[in-house]
């Protein structure tokens, strides 16, 4: 278990939510400045103030208040860049994620404090060491990611506290007491082989398997030609989901599709099957049913590039591929070890949670 992966619950929960918000925001409708100072002036009026005092969550007799929660939340809200339409829905998800990380931090801290469990040095170096080596990726350092933390330095360091002793728990409760025999290391080392060989048997005949794809597409060009219905055609034998549609793929404009299609979609004729496109992708077989020309912008009216409606079959190839490098025996037990550390895991929580008085006002958390 990575101590990085305990470490603030609320932050992780709330960047990616962040994240989603903003490209909800960039792919819907710009909400105009009247309009959203409408609806903050509204949320003034209507917004009933709430006790500060109010017990969010309760574990045992450990209580968290909604001013906690509120300092937490607020934080997290002010350093990023949530748009006023999404606000309402991020701010609920931030709780959410506040009263879930202080119900399981509890549950988790008093497991440790009954345990008498203590953080030493070596502890604390092996895991900052280990935490310094994955924020590598973000080029930062722990220093950086505590002073650049939207709860707060102070706050940030506390949690990578919490983050220490909760895992040291779950390091000595579950993982140390895995236990991997060498029989299963030595099946996931045969079936990796195993799927190694299929690999290369099919590299092999790669050039085989492949001409057949071809003949495949000439035939159904044949047919075709002969006047067989395209769509029918396509439901049977396409490799694309829009077979299921007759292969259809609605209408689409000039750097949607891949080169050597857009230039057969777009010079062929209405109503006639072409001949056979090949791309990366595999054989295809394009029908175009509709051009719609470009169109000039026209006073509040926007330019529109010119368009085409397509129907196609695709007969998909094959690829060579890569066989996977054979792991040693110690690096598969531990991969066999973080897979089944995580079910144990979460059987411990919820062995714990059972044996604890959780309640919550927050709706939707999986307790």
């Amino acid at each position: 278990m990575k101590c990085i992966k305990i470490i603030s619950l609320v932050l992780m929960g709330a960047l990616a939510l962040v994240t989603g918000c903003k490209e909800k925001n960039e792919s819907g409708a710009a909400t105009s400045g009247a309009n959203a100072d409408t609806a903050t002036a509204a949320d003034t009026v209507t917004a009933e103030p709430k006790d500060p005092n109010e017990v969010i969550a309760s574990v045992n007799d450990a209580k968290y208040l909604r001013k906690e929660m509120d300092t937490m939340v607020d934080a997290i809200l002010k350093s990023r860049n949530v748009p006023q339409e999404h606000m309402e829905m991020a701010r609920s998800q931030f709780e959410k994620q506040a009263a879930y990380s202080f119900i399981m931090k509890t549950l988790l801290l008093d497991e440790a404090k009954k345990e008498g469990l203590q953080i030493s040095e070596d502890d604390r170096k092996a895991q900052i060491d280990k935490v310094e080596e994955q924020l590598k990726a973000q080029d930062k350092t722990l220093e950086q990611y505590f002073k650049e933390s939207p709860m707060g330095e102070e706050n940030a360091r506390a949690e990578f506290e919490d983050g220490l002793i909760i895992d040291k728990l779950l390091t000595q409760k579950v993982v140390d007491k895995i236990e991997i025999s060498d029989a299963d290391v030595t099946k996931e080392i045969e079936e990796i082989k195993t799927s190694n060989k299929e690999i290369e048997d099919k590299n092999a005949n790669l050039d085989k398997i492949n001409a057949e794809k071809k003949a495949k597409i000439e035939d159904l060009k044949k047919q075709l030609d002969a006047g067989a219905d395209f769509a029918e055609l396509a439901k049977a034998n396409s490799d694309c989901p829009s077979g299921q549609n007759g292969g259809d793929l609605g209408a689409f404009t000039r750097g949607r599709m891949v080169p050597a299609f857009e230039e057969a979609a777009f010079s062929q004729e209405i109503g006639k099957v072409g001949d056979i496109v090949e791309t990366q992708f595999g054989y295809h077989l394009i029908k175009v049913t509709e051009k719609t020309p470009a169109v000039e912008a026209q006073g509040d009216q926007p330019a529109q590039p010119e368009s085409v409606t397509a129907s196609h079959i695709l007969v998909q190839i094959e690829q060579a591929g890569t066989p996977q490098p054979v792991p040693t025996a110690e690096e598969v037990k531990e991969q066999l070890k973080q897979t089944q550390s995580g079910e144990e895991i979460q059987s411990y929580i919820n062995g714990l949670k059972s044996n604890a008085v959780i309640n919550t006002v927050i709706e939707g958390l999986p307790l």
